[in-house]
């Protein structure tokens, strides 16, 4: 069997919010698991596309003028408002292959 074909790929969610205390954290979410690379980098694409649109959304009605950017990895999507990134949309190996010896 080909170990690209026996391998599931995840994508992770990686969130920065303000906690409780006022200091930022990063929160993780599971957003599935795929069959193929291919197939989980087009789910996180799509995810962040979408999370950019409700960025994009809130700060036009909340009237402020911030730059929403998506930016493409070598691991998935990154999301940035200005400088800072938010959230993170990025594909992970859930059998990575080992080297034999």
């Amino acid at each position: 069997m080909n170990p690209s074909e026996s391998s599931t790929f995840a994508v992770l969610q990686f969130s920065l919010e303000i906690g409780e205390d006022g200091r930022p954290t990063q929160k993780t979410t599971s957003r599935g698991d795929y069959g193929s690379v291919e197939q989980a980098f087009s789910v996180a694409r799509s995810l962040a596309e979408l999370e950019r649109g409700h960025l994009e959304r809130t700060a036009s009605m909340a009237g402020a003028v911030r730059t929403i950017e998506m930016v493409d990895t070598e691991w998935g999507y990154d999301l940035k408002q200005d400088w800072l990134v938010t959230t993170r949309y990025w594909v992970h190996d859930r059998a990575p292959a080992s080297l034999g010896v």
